[in-house]
């Protein structure tokens, strides 16, 4: 990728011209240093300085490995009127935390937001990173493999670049198959997913959703700074930026796909969705001379393969808000810490009811809690009508997309993902196309289906239990 405003630090020589403290170099990542045998419990690495063109707005983005017990905690300052500010966080991260992103607060002519620092009647020329890294267990240290900035450029022209005709293969999945409580991050997750998944990485967007979650009350859960975060620690080199449509074109030309984010109709806001969605750029086309975008759109519909969409580029640049995550693919070196998968072993005891399943892993009973999937999430609450008033829709009605989109939820604020399916009639590309039926425990277990004759041929079923921090176990049985 070659943007003037972005600026990427990876690799061993780039991340040596910092400054270390407490902390080392090796393998293309930075680590804690090790005293006697163990790893200190924190240290800091400081960019040098990064010039860029002037600025108002400023993201940052880190890949990190970050077993349990450990943490990464990335801030950013910038230069204004030949003054530094102070520094700004963006949270700690981890997948075991349970992450929050920056409270937003104004400070001088800085104004920070979750995952973005905006500069009020100010224009910045310089910006300086540092990343910290915790630990816990002093056997382990996180590992930073990646950690970049982007600015939003001003009194700068966007380009269009080249255009070019390409259509990429990712893969399309759909808000309205996916898990109900994870319903208000399900769109970046799924964004996320159908890069990952295009290079065989078979990763549930449940497992992305949940690793990737921030909980900063007031504030909208898709941080695109922990989505660029929790890509990396799957072994995907993802970073944050705003971009312009050369961008775009030059990614898809080089054969990537981009996570974009849309600005909404009003009559979808009006209807209560949040005013960005995001959707993932499969290509351009040019066909009979009408230039389209053509996108992976998680709002799209009910059926996965509804999400292969493709929209006028006029339209395109008008919903465009310049955001996009670019991804490559993955490391050969996966990173230590990442959320992982372990098979169980489901077994009907005795005198359990019939059809209820617990698992065993490695051997051992693991019950699941009551509580695993979080408290039981409840309706929006829906607008009180007078008695002999018509529900007359004040807005224009609702097309068959819209109407696809489960209504709102409150989800709980941390809970896992339970869920089974059998064989669909046919095979899929990916475990994410499967049909999936999201339940919660009972009894420590979960409870499937039953055969309704002697001769009927068993099922096979296979179980997927997603911890908060996007772990999963899963397993099969006949039943």
């Amino acid at each position: 990728m070659d943007s003037k405003n972005t600026f990427l630090l990876q690799d061993t020589e780039m991340f040596m011209r910092g400054e270390l403290d407490n902390v080392t170099v090796a393998g293309g990542c930075i680590l804690l240093d090790m005293v006697q045998g163990g790893h200190v419990p924190y240290g800091c690495y400081t960019s040098p300085a990064i010039s860029l063109p002037a600025f108002d707005a400023v993201r940052v983005s880190w890949n990190a490995g970050t077993p349990p017990d450990t943490a990464v905690e990335a801030q950013a300052r910038v230069l204004v009127d030949g003054n530094w500010t102070a520094w700004s966080s963006f949270g700690r991260w981890s997948p075991y935390l349970d992450r929050e992103g920056a409270r937003s607060t104004t400070r001088g002519p800085l104004v920070l937001s979750s995952d973005h620092l905006t500069l009020d009647s100010k224009v910045g020329m310089q910006v300086q990173l540092r990343i910290y890294l915790y630990t816990k267990d002093e056997k382990k240290t996180p590992s930073v493999s990646l950690l970049g900035v982007s600015v939003h450029a001003v009194d700068v022209i966007p380009a269009g670049g080249r255009p070019v005709n390409a259509k990429l293969n990712l893969m399309p999945y759909t808000v309205a198959n996916r898990a109900p409580a994870l319903h208000d991050v399900m769109d970046l997750a799924i964004c996320l997913t159908s890069l990952t998944n295009r290079w065989g990485a078979d990763i549930l967007p449940e497992e992305f959703a949940l690793a990737m979650r921030d909980f900063q009350p007031g504030q909208d859960p898709r941080n695109l700074s922990f989505a660029a975060a929790v890509a990396g620690c799957w072994g995907f080199p993802a970073w944050a930026c705003w971009a312009d449509l050369a961008l775009l074109r030059a990614e898809v030309r080089a054969g990537y796909g981009v996570v974009v984010a849309l600005s909404r109709r009003a009559v979808e806001v009006d209807a209560g969705m949040p005013p960005v969605r995001f959707a993932a750029l499969r290509g351009f086309s040019n066909m009979d001379g009408a230039p389209c975008a053509l996108l992976i759109d998680p709002w799209a519909g009910l059926s996965n393969f509804d999400a292969e969409t493709q929209m006028p580029l006029d339209e395109f640049l008008v919903a465009w808000n310049n955001l996009a995550l670019c991804m490559r693919q993955r490391r050969k070196i996966l990173p230590e810490g990442r959320p992982e998968r372990s098979s169980v072993w489901l077994r009907h005891e005795k005198d359990s009811p019939e059809g209820l399943y617990q698992m065993y892993l490695g051997g051992t009973p693991h019950p699941l809690p009551d509580d695993f999937c979080g408290e039981e999430p409840t309706p929006a609450p829906a607008e009180p009508v007078s008695e002999g008033e018509a529900a007359v829709p004040d807005t224009a009605p609702a097309s068959e997309a819209e109407k696809a989109v489960p209504a709102p939820v409150h989800p709980p604020r941390a809970g896992g993902v339970l869920a089974w399916s059998v064989p669909d009639e046919r095979p899929h590309a990916t475990t994410a196309h499967r049909t999936l039926h999201f339940t919660r425990p009972m009894n420590g277990g979960i409870h499937l289906g039953t055969r309704t004759a002697p001769d009927e041929p068993p099922t096979k079923y296979t179980v997927y239990a997603i911890d908060p921090a996007g772990r999963m176990l899963v397993g099969d049985v006949m039943v």
